[in-house]
């Protein structure tokens, strides 16, 4: 090695950063940094636009040096080994900062890509006990895990939505266009109405991989409680048995009729869900110039797009009732998920979701939207290859910058509001309605569809049903736009 060889080493260790103190949202009540950051994200997107960066987030960071949380810019690339970074782009973007007289840090993080959250076969992640414990139920609930019938990914079945057409009510689930269509053929790089080409794409729930797993599970339970019944009559014999063996006995024998019941009620369900009725694809909804005050609150580069509906069939029973629900939550297991509403950028939400992986974590909004460019992400994944990212997405949206709402978890016990399955969990309002006209609990506000290792992103539910509509020349009425008096936001 010649001499004065510069070399760099970098140690990335996801395991880290559960034990690292959280990020925090930015408030609605930050409004210095609000009014900076809306001015200051364009010029922060253009100026590292030579590198490959994945995702800038503005959030309340804590930084040791301070031993407190600051806002901060948080910026995460591939290329954080380039020394341009160091030398021109971080101290350009500072010197653009201070210009601004507000006080606002800025963090490089290195992250190979954006994790669209399905599970992939090489790192299967375990689905929720609760929600694989109801596979098989005559109901079909919302959070519950789906899949493309022969593919080996698995998400999660947000929601249902009904599109009323030519005089007909289709009932539709929802998920993510990457849940069930990314091992597909299909170019999706363009929306896709309902055609005969997407009607032949059958849908399953639960996804091939989780009835899989399920299904040695439940054998593993028929396994363990046939052994145990034998080595109960092993151990006694032909001998009369006394009324409280005799009682043990009868113990053993329900649990392995029991497990034999769920069994046999695994393997004979019916797992189809229906046929892929239309998809976004990997699109985007425009975003107008910021000309007047009612647009300031579009960011500057357009939203993403990931939704997928498949047409539900006939006889499949739907509950839009939230189930299995945790405790000190606002929603209710008997009021149905019947609204949407729109989202003030500039405010924060409590929320909560349902996922295939994680069940119901809770999160907060922040008042600041994040930029993806998930084109900058890993360029290649040899099979069986163990890496930080779950999923490729290399061209998806063209490659281009997008907007999308900022999730931060709110659980200490739970870093991250989603995690790889929890693709195409429906965002649900989870806070105290303080008025018959304020915006009820449960109401949905928005589609999660991706995440990095610090936060999670969210599509806007009014976006997804305005793209609906459009994409299939319908109109969405169930569920509903909530009308009430709101604050709320345009994206159009």
């Amino acid at each position: 090695m010649p001499r004065n060889s510069k070399i760099t080493v970098e140690v990335v260790d996801k395991k880290i950063a559960p034990h690292l103190p959280p990020p925090k949202e930015i408030s609605s009540n930050q409004s210095g940094i609000l009014e900076t950051s809306q001015r200051l994200l364009p010029t922060i997107t253009s100026a590292i636009n030579q590198h490959q960066w994945i995702t800038v987030d503005i959030l309340n960071w804590y930084l040791p040096t301070y031993r407190s949380y600051r806002p901060t810019v948080v910026i995460s690339a591939r290329d954080t080994s380039d020394d341009t970074w160091w030398s021109t782009t971080l101290p350009s973007i500072r010197r653009t900062i201070k210009e601004t007289g507000n006080r606002l840090e800025v963090v490089l993080l290195f992250l190979d890509c954006l994790e669209i959250s399905t599970t992939p076969p090489t790192n299967y992640e375990p689905a929720d006990s609760l929600i694989k414990a109801h596979y098989y139920d005559e109901e079909l609930a919302l959070g519950t895990s789906c899949g493309l019938m022969g593919s080996n990914a698995s998400g999660t079945l947000g929601g249902f939505v009904v599109v009323e057409k030519d005089r007909e009510q289709i009932q539709l689930g929802l998920t993510n266009c990457h849940v069930l269509l990314n091992d597909t053929k299909l170019n999706l790089k363009s929306t896709m109405g309902p055609c005969s080409a997407l009607e032949v794409l059958e849908a399953v729930s639960p996804s091939d991989v989780d009835h899989k797993v399920r299904t040695c599970e439940i054998q593993g339970e028929v396994d363990h409680a046939s052994e145990n019944l034998t080595k109960f009559k092993q151990v006694y014999g032909d001998e009369e048995l006394s009324e409280s063996a005799k009682h043990r006995m009868e113990e053993r024998r329900k649990e392995l009729k029991n497990c034999q019941n769920n069994l046999t009620k695994a393997t004979s369900h019916n797992r189809f869900l229906g046929t892929i009725f239309a998809t976004s694809g990997f699109t985007t909804w425009p975003s107008t110039a910021h000309s007047d005050t009612s647009k300031k609150l579009q960011p500057p580069i357009p939203w993403a797009l990931d939704w997928c509906l498949v047409r539900l069939g006939n006889k499949l029973k739907l509950s839009n009732l939230p189930k299995h629900l945790p405790q000190d939550v606002e929603i209710r297991e008997s009021v149905p998920i019947s609204f949407w509403t729109r989202v003030n950028p500039l405010k924060n939400y409590e929320v909560i979701k349902r996922g295939r992986s994680t069940g119901w974590t809770r999160g907060i909004i922040s008042a600041i939207d994040s930029s993806i460019h998930p084109g900058n992400g890993l360029l290649h994944l040899r099979l069986g290859e163990s890496t930080i990212a779950q999923d490729c997405i290399l061209g998806f949206w063209d490659g281009k910058p997008m907007a999308a709402h900022t999730v931060v978890s709110t659980q200490n016990s739970q870093p991250w509001f989603l995690q790889s399955g929890d693709s195409g969990s429906i965002v649900l309002l989870n806070e105290k309605a303080k008025g018959p006209q304020e915006i009820p609990p449960g109401t949905i506000l928005g589609l999660a569809f991706a995440s990095n290792n610090l936060v999670s992103y969210m599509i806007p539910m009014e976006l997804v049903v305005k793209s609906i509509d459009a994409v299939t020349g319908g109109r969405v009425v169930q569920p509903q736009e909530w009308t009430g008096p709101t604050d709320t936001g345009q994206y159009d």
